[in-house]
């Protein structure tokens, strides 16, 4: 017989992350990733996120930068606005550990959907899965995976207790 479908699934943990803004570069673009990393290392803009795809015409990639170092980057962004679609107010949702369960990525984008929440970016780790949506609707994404999964009871507290930032 299968596994019961109603049966919720066990993670030892849900983070939300800070209000971030997304940057997408498109395969084969006048602007690439490298160059993009260059100009916000350069102003020192820490990337909590990052995705790379692979591709015959170049690399696809998103980012995600603290919404507070916008200021910082918004130059960048005015040089690349052919180049980049900039997302902002997204806020990011990271499941851990995963342990290579594939229904896990179905129950979460399956609990983002009934939220008629967007997913901006999808990345995985050897440990968390992590999914990009509106800043505003994290909190009904994170009910919506408490719906399909369940936290032993000590674990962590959703949002970071403390911000670190690098020198």
């Amino acid at each position: 017989m299968g596994e019961d479908v109603t049966e919720k699934l066990r993670i030892n943990g849900i983070k939300l992350s800070e209000e971030l803004v997304q940057v997408n570069l498109a395969p084969g673009g006048e602007i690439s990733a490298g160059w993009l990393f260059r100009q916000l290392a350069v102003r020192r803009i820490n990337l909590p996120l990052v995705a790379l795809a692979a591709h015959q015409e170049g690399v696809a990639s998103a980012c995600c930068l603290a919404a507070d170092d916008l200021p910082l980057a918004q130059p960048i962004f005015d040089t690349i606005l052919k180049g980049a679609r900039i997302i902002p107010a997204v806020g990011a949702l990271t499941v851990f550990p995963h342990r290579t369960r594939f229904d896990l990525l179905g129950c979460v984008l399956g609990a983002f959907h009934r939220c008629r929440l967007p997913v901006h970016a999808i990345a995985s780790s050897l440990s968390a899965l992590t999914v990009t949506t509106d800043y505003g609707g994290l909190e009904a994404a994170l009910a919506a995976v408490q719906e399909v999964a369940t936290l032993p009871e000590n674990h962590a507290p959703f949002r970071p207790e403390f911000k670190v930032w690098q020198i």
